[in-house]
C-alpha cells in the first residue's frame, strides 16, 4: 500500500498540466491524493490547471459516486454527470494578481484511464481555467491560495510557468506542501513576484528615444560641416 507508482497511465490532463516542467515526477499513491497546480503567464493572461491524482483509497469513493445506477461500471453519461457535479462545487483555489482576486469559469474533466469499473482504480480530476487579460502590463505578484483540499490529501505542488520575456524576481518556481493541513486555520498559498516584459508603449518610447538621438547626431554633424 505504501509503494508509489509513476503516473505513466497516458492521462492527457496530467500531461497538459505539467507540460514544460523539467524534472517533474507526478505520482499516484495508493494512500490518497497528490495534487499538482500549474499557473502559466502568457500574453497578458493567466492559465491555471489544478490536477488531482487519486489513488486507491480516495478513488474508490469517487468511482462509487460516479456509478449512479450501481451497476458496477461508469458510463460516459455518468462520468459527464460527475464532471458537472464537480464543476458546480466551484474551484478549489483562488487566484490573485497584485492583491486583487480574478475570476474565470473552471472546466472539469475526469479521466478514468482504461478502467471504467466502479472499483478502486486511479482517477485523475482536472480543473482548468483561463483568466483573460488578468496580467496587465506592470503586474508584479501572482498568488495562488488553495482553499479546498481533495479527499485524503498527501502532497500538493504549486508550479509557475512563464512565457519568454517574464522572469521570477525572487524565490522558487515550485512551492510544495507536505501532507494534510495541521489545522483548519492553516493557510496554504504560493506567492510569486514576477518581472514582465515592458509595456507595448514602453518599447515605442525607447525606439523614439533612439531615433531622436540618431537624428540629433545627424543634425550635429551637418552643423559641424557647415562650419
Amino acid at each position: 500500500m505504501g509503494v508509489k507508482r509513476r503516473a505513466g497511465l497516458g492521462f492527457g490532463a496530467l500531461a497538459l498540466a505539467l507540460a514544460g516542467r523539467a524534472g517533474a515526477h507526478p505520482e499516484i499513491s495508493a494512500l490518497g491524493t497528490n495534487r499538482y497546480v500549474t499557473a502559466a503567464i502568457l500574453d497578458g493572461r493567466v492559465d491555471v490547471a489544478d490536477v488531482l491524482l487519486e489513488g486507491t483509497l480516495a478513488s474508490g469513493d469517487e468511482r462509487k459516486r460516479l456509478d449512479a445506477d450501481g451497476d458496477g461500471r461508469i458510463s460516459e453519461a455518468e462520468r459527464a454527470a460527475g464532471e458537472r457535479r464537480l464543476a458546480a462545487e466551484g474551484p478549489a483555489l483562488t487566484v490573485e494578481v497584485d492583491g486583487r482576486a480574478v475570476t474565470a469559469p473552471f472546466s472539469v474533466s475526469i479521466n478514468l484511464g482504461a478502467e471504467p469499473a466502479a472499483g478502486a482504480a486511479p482517477v485523475v480530476i482536472e480543473r482548468r481555467a483561463t483568466f483573460e487579460r488578468a496580467w496587465p502590463a506592470g503586474a508584479r505578484t501572482l498568488r495562488l491560495l488553495l482553499t479546498r483540499d481533495p479527499p485524503r490529501p498527501l502532497d500538493a505542488e504549486v508550479y509557475l510557468a512563464l512565457a519568454p520575456g517574464y522572469t521570477l524576481a525572487r524565490g522558487a518556481e515550485l512551492v510544495t506542501f507536505r501532507g494534510p493541513r495541521t489545522s483548519a486555520l492553516e493557510e496554504r498559498a504560493a506567492t510569486f513576484e514576477i518581472v514582465g516584459p515592458p509595456a507595448k508603449g514602453g518599447k515605442a518610447v525607447v525606439l523614439l528615444g533612439i531615433l531622436a538621438l540618431l537624428l540629433a547626431g545627424v543634425v550635429a554633424r551637418a552643423r559641424l560641416r557647415k562650419r
